[in-house]
């Protein structure tokens, strides 16, 4: 049986041990320390060696390890090699401060930049160094040279930040560390983090702040630290005859404060300015009895709304910056009460200040980059992350517990179009709004938050999504579709059935293929009439309205969209007269307390974080939400995809697709995400977009309308490398 021996050496401890004499015992195989080893029969093979054995770790936050940092002995340039020119050209340090012809101090940071096998991402994302790359080592005699001369003494900290260089002479040595804390592994920085955690100045990075400005001056560059420590190195074997050995441990920690962050993005998608869906058809008596029922019929007795075909249609959407909020538990909050609902999110949670993230956009696109600010840890001596309270002053945090809500404000995309309900005197005005999404949100039928039932909003309130750190997160929301042309009044009103779910008779639930003169929520994806909707290469699940090749009634993942519904804006007791579409959360009739206009209107009902007004928002148990990790491998899948911008997992092999939404697959259960027990609500999912088929087991996705795309975006910003 194996027998090792550990030396236990405390990583938090400043100024300790930096000599540690140990007796080796009898028959042991190995010597443990911090998260190292050394075999014992190359030990004894070196027996009678002159040498030192230096090990230590680089540390950050006042405990945890720094990977990817690189150690060495530092060795003057020698006499004999000053006077050869192409030695010195190389390697001109007579002390780690001198430069040489770059301008570049003494520094064992790599000159280029290299694709990571493993991850197919460029690292360092910028390289500054002077450090020769293997192949230039292997090909150039000169480099070869130089590197077995000077750079024999070199290590990499491991993935807990530890290093040993074996064979180090004894005696004073200066040991020197070089580190960028853009590429250490787990931990790295990114620019948008330097600025907002760190305080580094944004005249520092150029590109939107999401490249760091050149510099050959490493003591320039925010990202670059570097340090030399004089060090005394005690041999290896201190005491042959008592089998004493001693190591030399010398311990860095660098200046720079460590934080943990990740990636929301996606892109997002709205009617045009004139699209209203929904106000009375367009002819006929009976019809008009009706009216507002009609939704997803836009057209506009003004004379001034677009078609029916142009409403539905991908061709006559629009992009815009998108407006978020960001809601999170803070620390204080513990794991246990959150997972438990001993929570009151109205109370206990916050709203993220701008100032502690950053936010990237451009038409259609958005990134927002948050930092953790749950469950720190630290790095203990075996070099595995340990846990601390939320209050340490040492280590870093690792997760983040919060949802968010998006929308379009007003202001930044105008809705101009009007409709009227022509044989009310006076006319009764139905205006457009715009819905707005939580995310994540969920509900079983009848479960939905309204008015007057606030644990069903307290559900609502309650679905958080866990985020982990260095990860990349998409969106996803289910494109539900409701149609009716039902033209008798009272049949709609009077089931029971219906009333109770807040559904009309007359309404058909996720059926793209009805017509979509009446259907909210489907898009015509393919090319019809006068509209060249394929060039937008939006993804469509082969639902055909009315010869109308169209999406609908299932989940779209990465891009959101937001439609635009009508609602009239005078109070009307009567079915014929209701508000809105029942998308929407509303009650039906007017009795009197004002339930036909709560979520129209704004209101006093509780979000979370002490925010009001929840009008607007979809009934949570037909629109569902949600977020999913987008693995990095996933991300270099979809950007290799470009014959257009809407795919399946058919078109794109190999994703992970256990994270995404799709029709037929249920995701894992989990607390915060409300526990989903079904694929889609309301037997969405369907092939085809019909309920009555089998459920569609593809994943649909959409990059981006128009100029936008997510994918890109984030290769744009540095995010996400070549």
């Amino acid at each position: 049986m194996n027998k090792s021996q550990r030396i236990y050496l405390d990583p938090t401890q400043e100024g300790n041990d930096s000599h540690i004499k140990v007796r080796l015992q009898q028959e042991t195989d190995s010597i443990e320390f911090l998260s190292m080893k050394i075999d014992t029969k190359d030990v004894y093979r070196d027996f009678n060696a002159d040498y030192g054995v230096l090990v230590g770790r680089v540390l950050a936050n006042g405990g945890i390890g720094v990977p990817n940092a690189k150690v060495s002995i530092f060795i003057p340039l020698a006499e004999e090699d000053y006077e050869n020119g192409e030695i010195k050209s190389i390697y001109p340090y007579k002390s780690p401060r001198d430069k040489n012809i770059e301008g570049k101090r003494y520094n064992l940071l790599p000159r280029v930049s290299r694709i990571n096998p493993k991850t197919q991402q460029i690292e360092p994302k910028q390289a500054f160094g002077s450090f020769p790359i293997k192949e230039e080592v292997v090909t150039n005699s000169e480099f070869l040279t130089v590197y077995k001369k000077y750079y024999k003494y070199t290590a990499l900290t491991n993935n807990a930040g530890d290093y040993m260089i074996f064979g180090v002479p004894i005696g004073t040595q200066t040991v020197h560390l070089s580190v960028d804390i853009t590429d250490i592994g787990e931990y790295s920085m990114n620019p948008a983090s330097m600025v907002v955690n760190l305080g580094y100045s944004a005249s520092q990075f150029i590109d939107r702040g999401t490249r760091i400005k050149p510099s050959t001056d490493l003591g320039d560059l925010p990202n670059i630290e570097t340090q030399e420590i004089s060090v005394d190195v005690i041999p290896f074997w201190g005491d042959v005859e008592n089998f004493e050995i001693g190591i030399t441990r010398q311990d860095f920690r660098i200046r720079a404060v460590l934080s943990n962050t990740f990636v929301m993005f996606g892109s997002a998608f709205t009617d045009g300015a004139n699209v209203l869906r929904g106000t009375e058809s367009e002819s006929g008596s009976e019809q008009k009895e009706i009216r507002d029922l009609y939704f997803g019929y836009p057209s506009n007795h003004s004379g001034t709304g677009p078609s029916d075909e142009e409403a539905q249609s991908i061709a006559t959407k629009r992009i815009g910056t998108i407006k978020e909020t960001i809601y999170y538990y803070p620390a204080t909050v513990s794991d246990y009460d959150i997972d438990n609902g001993n929570t009151d999110p109205q109370n206990d949670m916050q709203i993220l200040d701008r100032s502690q993230y950053s936010v990237y956009t451009r038409a259609g696109d958005f990134v927002f980059l948050v930092s953790c600010n749950r469950d720190r840890v630290v790095t203990d001596d075996f070099g595995n992350q340990t846990p601390v309270a939320y209050d340490d002053p040492n280590g870093v945090f690792t997760t983040f517990r919060g949802f968010v809500t998006l929308e379009y404000e007003v202001q930044e995309l105008p809705m101009v179009g009007i409709g009227y309900i022509e044989d009310e005197q006076p006319k009764d005005m139905v205006k457009p709004a715009r819905f707005r999404y939580k995310f994540p949100q969920h509900a079983q039928p009848k479960q939905y938050f309204d008015y007057n039932d606030d644990d069903k909003a307290e559900n609502w309130r309650n679905q958080y999504m866990k985020f982990e750190a260095k990860k990349l997160y998409g969106f996803a929301r289910f494109l539900g579709c409701i149609a009716n042309n039902e033209g008798n009044d009272n049949n709609q009103f009077d089931s029971s059935t219906n009333k109770t779910n807040g559904y009309l008779t007359g309404d058909h639930l996720n059926n793209a293929e009805y017509d979509y003169r009446y259907n909210i929520g489907m898009i015509i994806t393919g090319n019809y009439h006068i509209w060249n909707n394929s060039q937008y290469g939006m993804i469509s699940n082969g639902a055909v309205s009315d010869g109308a090749v169209s999406f609908g009634a299932n989940w779209l993942n990465l891009s959101i969209y937001f439609p635009q519904v009508g609602y009239m804006v005078n109070k009307r007791s009567q079915i014929k007269n209701v508000r809105t579409n029942t998308m929407l959360n509303t009650q039906w009739k007017d009795d009197g307390l004002g339930r036909n206009e709560y979520f129209v209107f704004s209101n006093n009902m509780k979000i979370a974080a002490n925010k009001l007004d929840t009008s607007w928002y979809p009934r949570n148990d037909f629109n569902w939400t949600d977020i999913y990790e987008v693995p990095l491998a996933d991300i270099i899948k979809m950007k290799s995809y470009t014959t257009k911008k809407g795919f399946t997992d058919l078109n794109v092999a190999g994703l992970t697709l256990g994270n995404y939404r799709n029709g037929d697959t249920t995701p894992p259960t989990t607390t915060w995400k409300g526990n989903w027990v079904e694929p889609c609500p309301f037997g969405g999912g369907g092939e085809e977009g019909r309920p009555d088929r089998p459920k569609d087991p593809r994943y649909y996705f959409f990059k981006g309308f128009d100029t936008s795309d997510c994918i890109e975006f984030l290769y744009d910003l540095g995010i996400v490398l070549e």
